[in-house]
């Protein structure tokens, strides 16, 4: 097994510790220095990112496509479809909401997130990112989703009494 020895950091370590084309430095001094570089010049990391994403952002729309239609079945029109029939709204909460591959979505909406079926895969609707989480938390179970119902309904009735 070949081992080199990282010119920063002075250890010797496997070679696959090694990033090809880096040299003599070892992956965890080159993370080190690349955070150091970050936590100091914050405004140009920030902006060669919003350049990097603004660059791939028909790039990045095309593999969420991909992914919806991989994952739940579920075309881009389809997807549109729904937000129609949802009346852009969350099927929850009914906060406004708008398509995730909408290139310049409308301010005060949030991006949906298709919610589905962890047992068959179904899409049931779209969510705010929140009451999606929410439902994840609670594992999809009516149960649990039930009884917090009835532990929120019993607080509100029993503070009308203090």
């Amino acid at each position: 097994m070949e081992t080199r020895t990282c010119i920063k950091c002075g250890e010797t370590k496997d070679a696959g510790e090694f990033y090809a084309g880096q040299g003599n430095t070892c992956k965890e001094c080159v993370k080190n220095k690349n955070k150091v570089r970050r936590r100091n010049n914050p405004l140009r990391y920030k902006a060669t990112r919003k350049v990097r994403d603004n660059d791939n952002f028909h790039l990045a729309i095309t593999r969420k496509k991909a992914r919806h239609k991989r994952r739940y079945k579920l075309s881009a029109g389809r997807l549109e479809q729904f937000l129609v029939d949802q009346d852009y709204k969350c099927a929850i909460c009914r906060v406004a909401i708008h398509s995730p591959y909408d290139p310049n979505p409308p301010e005060e909406t949030a991006a949906c997130v298709v919610d589905h079926d962890h047992r068959d895969g179904h899409v049931r609707g779209l969510l705010c990112s929140a009451c999606n989480t929410g439902l994840g938390q609670f594992e999809d179970d009516v149960k649990i989703i039930r009884n917090a119902f009835y532990y929120l309904r019993n607080d509100f009735a029993n503070s009308a009494l203090r």
